[in-house]
């Protein structure tokens, strides 16, 4: 076997093995969480807060009522250890948690005398937050960090379905992995030459020699133009089945006709559209009802900087 195939063969092997160590472990572990998270944002408050209080029940905190506190739909007075701590939740994953969430709980916690307190949301904390917590006794819990102590905690049924597709699209990328591997290989066998051959026509003709071939080059995609972007978000928000219609009324605000601005699944609906187009994250969302619906317009934006 000539050093050309050796080294196809070994580049082909250790390309498809880290493709299928990566794909069914670390890019599994995430696409799982992710698709956790939007399970988790379709479950009622009363549900959600149902799981993370039995989560951090095995924790060893235990729930705590407070007769004189009437404000228990939203915080949550847990003791351990004799100590007492105030849990906070955001229940939806469009949540991007700032400095002003960690400062407003830890106002709460002065006030009530706890130990500290607990931050959980399905959505993000950003790092200027994290920052804030970390001088004081906030625990934070986002939703890459929350999915793994909740996992356990959802149905079995909808559990195993979120298991099997994350599955099914790891197997997929593991077999284009392998495919990109093979396509390795063969690049690697035409662009080495072949050493028998080369030694002959040396000997032959010691003035002629073999050029290497030149490096392949893969470019990256294009970026779309942001008016693509703008163009491409207005009809996928089209075929929302709670949404009308969806318009540009300045190049930052989008205007989107709603049945109800009210509805908070309708919204994550729409934030989930948006967020994948890179440069409109940051645009103005204009919630417009029905003219004779008696409700508000309302704004917002999918994520906040």
């Amino acid at each position: 076997m000539t050093t050309q195939w050796i080294a196809a063969i070994g580049v082909a092997i250790a390309i498809g093995c880290a493709a299928s160590f990566y794909f069914l472990t670390f890019q599994r572990r995430r696409d799982e969480a992710a698709a956790g998270i939007v399970a988790l944002s379709a479950i009622s408050w009363r549900g959600f807060i149902g799981m993370v209080l039995q989560a951090l029940r095995r924790r060893g905190y235990v729930q705590v009522v407070d007769l004189e506190d009437v404000s228990g739909d939203r915080d949550y007075m847990l003791e351990r250890e004799g100590a007492r701590w105030l849990l906070s939740c955001k229940h939806a994953s469009t949540y991007v948690l700032g400095r002003n969430a960690v400062q407003a709980l830890s106002s709460e916690v002065l006030l009530k005398s706890a130990a500290g307190g607990l931050l959980v949301t399905q959505g993000k904390i950003d790092a200027e937050a994290r920052g804030a917590a970390g001088k004081q006794r906030i625990e934070l819990l986002d939703g890459a960090k929350l999915w793994p102590e909740l996992r356990d905690l959802m149905p079995a049924g909808e559990l195993d379905a979120i298991r099997a597709k994350t599955g099914a699209v790891a197997r997929q990328r593991v077999l284009l992995g392998w495919l990109f591997a093979l396509l390795a290989g063969v690049a690697v066998f035409l662009a080495m030459p072949d050493a028998a051959p080369a030694a002959n026509a040396t000997a032959a003709t010691p003035s002629t020699g073999t050029a290497p071939a030149a490096p392949v080059r893969i470019e990256a995609p294009p970026h779309a133009p942001i008016e693509t972007q703008r163009s491409d978000l207005s009809r996928a928000l089209g075929t929302l089945p709670d949404v009308d219609r969806a318009i540009w009324a300045t190049g930052s605000t989008l205007q989107v006709f709603v049945a109800r601005v009210d509805d908070q699944a309708s919204v994550d609906a729409i934030c989930a559209l948006v967020l994948r187009h890179p440069d409109l994250t940051s645009s103005r969302l204009q919630l417009t009802p029905p003219a004779d619906s008696g409700q508000q317009t309302r704004f917002l934006q999918c994520r906040s900087f």
